[in-house]
């Protein structure tokens, strides 16, 4: 029965790969983001990312939608207490993409992010955690994009996502820039 149902998953994504429409491109993420932490103190972090971004073009613009994952800890000392913070965000907008030379593309984007973040408090070797409800927030983005014999691409973006705060110790915005690949198949 295993292996049927293995066999049955592994044909039915091969057979979902060959009706990818043209216009689909899907591109890997590794980065870094600036971010706001109030605990345990207000202060901006600098963490890595990861996560895939999807663009489906559309004769004057593309639909852009991206999901990233990122986690970092702090500690506060004083009151030897570990906060553990893994935030799961998705991005959906449009994207214009504007060739400067056939190896060479600029790009810019906008939209609505989602985020949910999860976090965890230790004390003493006990831990609880909690999670907040999911925030969204507009951002917009630049990037651009190196084309190496029509099936790779160097992509390097910024993206600045607009989180409005009362707290003098943090931004009203968060930076994440970028740097990934494309392999056209």
């Amino acid at each position: 029965m295993k292996k049927i149902l293995l066999s049955t998953l592994t044909l039915f994504s091969v057979s979902t790969l060959a009706k990818i429409p043209d216009g689909l491109t899907i591109t890997p993420i590794v980065g870094f983001e600036k971010v706001q932490r109030v605990l345990p103190t207000p202060t901006m972090k600098t963490r890595t990312v990861f996560g895939a971004r999807a663009l489906y073009r559309l004769p004057i613009t593309s639909l852009e939608a991206e999901y990233t994952h990122g986690d970092d800890t702090s500690t506060d000392v004083a009151t030897s207490t570990t906060y553990k913070f893994v935030d799961d965000k998705l991005r959906v907008g449009l994207r214009g993409d504007f060739s400067m030379a056939s190896f060479l593309s600029w790009n810019l984007s906008g939209g609505m992010q989602m985020k949910q973040t999860k976090t965890t408090r230790t004390v003493s070797g006990a831990s609880s955690t909690s999670s907040t409800s999911t925030t969204t927030d507009p951002y917009v983005g630049t990037g651009l994009s190196l084309h190496i014999l029509n099936a790779f691409s160097l992509n390097a973006d910024v993206t600045a996502v607009y989180t409005p705060t009362d707290d003098p110790a943090l931004d009203d915005y968060e930076i994440r820039p970028t740097l990934g690949f494309s392999i056209r198949i």
